[in-house]
């Protein structure tokens, strides 16, 4: 009876020594998921601020062969070759190297000559009305 006592108070000692562990990580636990969120909350302002130096516009691209289409936000500081660079990841479709980055629209204009304007001095000097813009790739003759 006493050996049974014993046995159960061992068992009693390590079930409380047990939750005593838990509660202790659980804790930590806590304390370290308030720091996550507020490095979170951190970073989300961060962002913003950055963004609020920065206006930003909706840029839409076709692809016109592949017929594949993606928007995503800009910069309008951006130039359009890293757009015409970005595009390609958004559309997940690989480059040819005779594509032709372009204008959309019923009258696509070739922007090739233009890549190092942002999209900013492209707008202002009329070379783009809009952030709509067309991906061709030369096709095969006969």
């Amino acid at each position: 009876m006493v050996q049974q006592a014993e046995h159960d108070g061992g068992e009693l000692g390590k079930a409380v020594h047990n939750l005593e562990q838990a509660e202790k990580r659980l804790s930590d636990a806590r304390v370290e998921e308030e720091a996550a969120e507020r490095d979170i909350a951190h970073a989300i302002d961060e962002i913003k601020d950055a963004e609020r130096g920065h206006e930003f516009v909706e840029v839409h691209v076709i692809h016109v062969n592949e017929v594949e289409k993606a928007s995503f936000k800009e910069k309008l500081t951006a130039t359009l070759q890293q757009v015409w660079d970005k595009s390609y990841l958004e559309l997940k479709i690989q480059r040819k190297p005779k594509d032709v980055f372009q204008t959309a629209g019923q009258h696509p204009k070739s922007l090739m000559n233009y890549l190092g304007l942002t999209l900013k001095q492209a707008r202002e000097q009329k070379v783009i009305e809009d952030f709509r813009f067309g991906i061709v790739s030369e096709t095969g003759g006969a």
